[in-house]
């Protein structure tokens, strides 16, 4: 390899390289306190979605008068992947996932003018189409709960709105504090069915004369005396009363005929169709986000301290709490990094100290650590990352690294005083020695990296900063090899300490040579290192074509949702009796913290036969049993009669809150078919069957059972006869049986919209739907059964589609390997259920993403070894030497494979980061090592007989890079050994990592040492062999 001098104009300007770490601390410092602070890295989810509804409308209705339009809009757009619908009564979710490097925001504006093109498609009465990207940095980092057992709610959602709301949007950074549940304001106009008769009105009368009379409308300008006037009709309601005193119509006599002739109207609150309790008393929540570029931590941390004024001022009863908080984890996460890496700085410290043979030379090492992470600092300031669980995870990960070029440089300096040079001649010529080598390593490790920054989904988002972070340590730790750490030895070293009596030095020189020993017989049997290669390379194939995989390791999150679903058209005080019951037991748990009841609602899912109750238990610390477990005590004991019961456990892997986690135990299988009912049937054989199954957490289809209908099939014939047409029919009905909306009342700056509908004394059965008057021709009220008939059915109260097929997804939660279950289900369907034709299933979700991932990071692995030896051959100026450095990875890989079947442990997407780096530490060894052998046997001739010059020189090479190979593989183990023990929160996505390095590090460095040397001597004696057969 070629060798560099530059360690001279270094040592010769000692204050300089002082003055210049000083600032590099300094800005490192300045740098930390300036980073922002998120729980996760920013990342472009590439999703885009479309939220619509249609008030009670069937989800049948909502697919036809709004999905279809709008997927007829979008679907033609460019980079649109696939498209994803989720239809419910009222409500319509359209997802559209996006092809990998489409620009999320051309797209958005692309949608927005598909749906521009088609919004006179759509009825004036359904919601306004709204667009959103799936952005984390959007959602919201705290929940809050106003609840009190005295108070209602609407009282609760006025303190919400009026006191809470504008207090909290005073902090620096929040975007905005938004209150969610309770009763929401209406203006509502009860009309009579006998009042409109006596006047010969319907209820379009009544809406056309409320919008009529309630707009503003421009005029235009109007110049006078050179002066311009905007003219604005301004005719918007200011008082209940004007609405009440609004004329309908003008009767023949003269008199007016006003809305409060004909109808009641009243100033109240929406229709209670859901209730939220937090532990029994009534509540409503106030979601809080921040701003893109504020610091997580400061909002939250201000959001608390506000929290005592706020409650100050409630009224009695009345009490503000936090329910969620992103600022705890984010707290938890960062101490227990820290602790983490602290016990790695420590005991990394420790190893040098007793290794090295002095606290000056571990002084010297020691000092590259802090100047390295304040430097890593600076740079992430520059590249703008953020710091965050992976970014901290990098850095605790990083510190067994950043010691190592240091250790080498140091063991060559002390290598150089032992044999009496000079301090300055010592600290030259030992840099100069190992700069080349260390170059080379730094560029390998730095090489496997960046496949990973280039890699492409959700999960190489995560992980990319996580990259970036570790390039940024590591490059600077090779800089504080090469300047900081010659400059330390030649202020701190000298050759009176390193003497051979230091039990350290005995120890070391004890191991060198029962090394030289066993090194020297297999460099004469090299046939065994041949064979032990062939062997690990087989052993490796082998284990992980059979290791389990996951992606996100399983994590503990404390959180559980237990969803109820009563027979259909259960009234809501029912499904508040089961919760109640429910409610009750769980109290009794020890294990329970927090539970949050929400009655008449599961997820975005509003009616009044659902429930759900959100459990949050209390520290991991302080209950002696796992979520999972949990959940499955809950199951079998949380029973009804007549009631489906649903348990889930939330998070695991990295989660977003609650129903946004990528990897864990969940599997999600999706149904594809024409007809819904028959996914039913299909999903309720698998779940029937997977239930059995002890590991099997929940299963959940998401169904109930079928919603009675009323379809009214109209007589065209008779409707047209009679001089109108269906609009007008169905417009009529539709306000005396739900309700129209028809315009807003302005009170305060805030829109409350104003309703029409029927008194609810009117409509008690069917018999009154039936005699619903809906026109009127002469004097004669004609009935809705005179213009078509009802016929009673069954309906669905939700369907998926995708890409125009319906079908149906079924959430498997297990307790173990979700892709071993996987295969399970594969078996299972394929040898027990007979999919009609037309019908198919595919594995969504998560583990389809796990799947995508194994296979990047895999290609990713390739992309990384390939560019590691070009790297090599570069630096060598030969094939032969990369390719023997090339066979240390099969060491590390069957040694981290190997540890972790020994543990029990699956192959994770973590633990295949930890295989990354682990390329990068063993390749280094083996570059040391080579470099080493080449640059002792210069000038040398080849001979590979025992006890020649050559061969001796050789063994003298290895036991000289014996003690910084074993010193860093020692440094970096122990290091690693914090993370690997799982203690704290969120730990267990990181002990995987730490493990397959451990494990790695315990067999491939120690195997380095051995059948590295033997190899490369056997490639030389292959290669003067063959050219001598060759000049034969």
């Amino acid at each position: 390899m070629k060798q560099f001098s530059i360690a001279g104009s270094i040592l010769r300007r000692p204050i300089t390289v002082t003055m210049i770490t000083i600032v590099i601390t300094a800005f490192g410092i300045f740098s930390l306190q300036n980073l922002r602070v998120t729980l996760f890295p920013s990342i472009n989810i590439p999703v885009l979605a479309i939220s619509t509804g249609y008030q009670n409308v069937s989800p049948e209705d909502v697919n036809r008068i709004l999905v279809n339009p709008i997927e007829g809009a979008v679907s033609a757009i460019e980079g649109i992947e696939s498209l994803e619908a989720r239809v419910s009564r009222g409500s319509a979710f359209i997802i559209m996932r996006l092809q990998d490097g489409t620009d999320i925001r051309k797209t958005e504006l692309k949608v927005r003018e598909a749906l521009d093109n088609v919004r006179n498609e759509l009825p004036n009465q359904a919601r306004e189409p709204v667009i959103f990207q799936f952005d984390p940095e959007n959602r919201p980092i705290m929940k809050l709960s106003i609840d009190a057992s005295n108070r209602g709610l609407d009282e609760l959602r006025n303190l919400g709105v009026e006191l809470v709301e504008p207090r909290l949007e005073r902090i620096d950074g929040l975007a905005s504090a938004e209150t969610q549940g309770g009763l929401e304001r209406r203006i509502y106009v009860d009309v009579s069915p006998m009042s409109l008769a006596q006047y010969n009105l319907s209820p379009s009368n009544i809406e056309n004369a409320l919008r009529q009379n309630n707009s503003q409308l421009p005029i235009g300008n109007v110049v006078s005396d050179r002066i311009s006037y905007s003219v604005r009709v301004q005719s918007t309601y200011d008082t209940v009363e004007e609405i009440a005193n609004t004329i309908v119509q003008v009767a023949d006599n003269g008199v007016p005929i006003r809305v409060k002739d004909v109808a009641e109207v009243s100033d109240g609150f929406t229709d209670v169709t859901s209730l939220v309790t937090v532990n029994d008393r009534n509540s409503v929540s106030v979601d809080i986000q921040k701003s893109s570029d504020a610091n997580t931590l400061d909002v939250v941390n201000a959001v608390k301290g506000s929290l005592d004024e706020l409650n100050e001022i409630m009224p009695p009863g009345v009490n503000i709490q936090v329910l969620s908080d992103e600022g705890r984890n984010i707290e938890d996460s960062i101490n227990n990094l820290s602790q983490s890496a602290t016990s790695a700085l420590i005991v990394v410290i420790a190893v040098i100290l007793i290794f090295m043979g002095g606290w000056r030379i571990s002084l010297v090492v020691a000092t590259s650590i802090p100047v390295s992470i304040a430097a890593s600092f600076a740079a992430m300031y520059f590249a703008s990352l953020t710091l965050n669980i992976l970014t901290i995870s990098a850095l605790a990960l990083a510190i067994g690294l950043l010691v190592d070029n240091s250790i080498v440089v140091t063991e060559s300096i002390a290598r150089k005083l032992e044999e009496g040079m000079s301090k300055y001649e010592a600290a030259l010529k030992g840099t100069n020695e190992v700069i080349g080598a260390l170059l080379g390593s730094t560029l390998t490790t730095l090489g496997v990296f960046i496949p990973i920054i280039m890699l492409t989904g959700v999960q190489a988002s995560f992980f990319r900063e996580f990259a970036f972070t570790i390039c940024f340590a590591i490059g600077f730790s090779f800089l504080s090899s090469i300047i900081l750490v010659p400059v330390i030895s030649l202020l701190a070293l000298d050759s009176t300490q390193f003497s051979q009596n230091n039990w350290a030095f005995r120890g070391i020189s004890s191991l060198e040579k029962k090394y030289t020993g066993v090194l020297r017989w297999i460099l004469h049997h090299k046939w065994i290192a041949v064979v032990s290669m062939i062997s690990i390379i087989s052993a490796t194939g082998y284990l992980y074509s059979t290791i389990n995989k996951e992606g996100f390791p399983e994590t503990d999150t404390g959180e559980i949702d237990i969803g109820i679903t009563l027979p259909e058209g259960s009234k809501l005080v029912k499904t508040m009796k089961v919760l109640e019951v429910f409610n009750a037991k769980l109290a009794d748990m020890p294990e329970v913290e927090t539970r949050i009841a929400s009655i008449g609602r599961s997820r975005w899912t509003e009616q009044t036969n659902r429930g759900e109750i959100s459990v949050v238990l209390v520290p991991e610390s302080e209950r002696e049993i796992s979520s999972n477990d949990f959940s499955l005590r809950l199951r079998r004991e949380l029973v009804a009669a007549g009631t489906t019961v649903r348990v889930r456990v939330e998070g695991g892997g990295l989660s977003f809150g609650r129903g946004f986690s990528f990897g864990g135990g969940a599997i999600r299988l999706s149904l594809i078919g024409p007809e819904i009912d028959e996914l039913v049937a299909i999903s309720g054989e698998i779940e029937k069957n997977l239930l059995a199954d002890p590991n099997i957490i929940s299963v959940d289809n998401g169904r109930t059972d079928p919603t009675p209908e009323l379809h009214f099939y109209a007589d065209r014939e008779r409707i047209g006869r009679l001089g109108t047409n269906l609009n007008t029919i169905a417009s009529n009905l539709r306000t005396q049986t739900l309700g129209n909306q028809a315009g807003f009342y302005i009170d305060e700056g805030r829109e409350i919209p104003i309703e029409v509908r029927s008194r609810r004394e009117a409509l008690k059965n069917r018999d009154d739907l039936f005699d619903v008057e809906v026109f009127q021709v002469g004097e004669q009220r004609v009935p809705i059964v005179a213009v078509g008939k009802f016929i009673p059915t069954k309906g669905v109260d939700s369907f998926q589609r995708r890409d125009r097929e319906t079908l149906l997804d079924v959430n498997i939660r297990i307790d173990g390997d979700a892709n071993e279950y996987r295969e399970k289900i594969i078996s299972f369907i394929q040898s027990e259920i007979v999919l009609p034709e037309g019908y198919r299933y595919e594995f969504t979700g998560g583990t389809a993403e796990s799947a995508e991932g194994f296979q990047q990071f895999f290609f990713a692995l390739i992309a990384a070894v390939l560019l590691m030896y070009m790297i090599m051959a570069s630096l060598f100026e030969n094939f032969r030497d990369p390719f023997v450095i090339w066979l240390c990875i099969f060491m590390a890989a069957f040694g981290a494979l190997a540890f972790l079947v020994l543990l029990g442990d699956p192959l994770s997407t973590t633990a295949q980061i930890g295989m990354f780096m682990l390329v990068g530490i063993i390749v280094n060894n083996g570059i040391v090592l080579v470099d080493y052998i080449h640059l002792n046997t210069k000038g040398i001739t080849f001979d590979p007989t025992r006890g020649s010059e050559y061969m001796t020189q050789v063994i003298e090479a290895c036991k000289r890079r014996m003690r910084p190979i074993l010193l860093t593989a020692i440094t970096t183990i122990c290091s690693m050994i914090p993370l690997s023990l799982e203690l704290g929160s969120g730990a267990e996505i990181w002990s995987p990592l730490a493990k397959a390095v451990i494990g790695g590090l315990l067999f491939g460095a120690v195997l380095t040492l051995f059948i590295t040397p033997a190899i490369s001597v056997g490639f030389n004696q292959s290669i003067n062999w063959a050219k001598q057969l060759r000049k034969k």
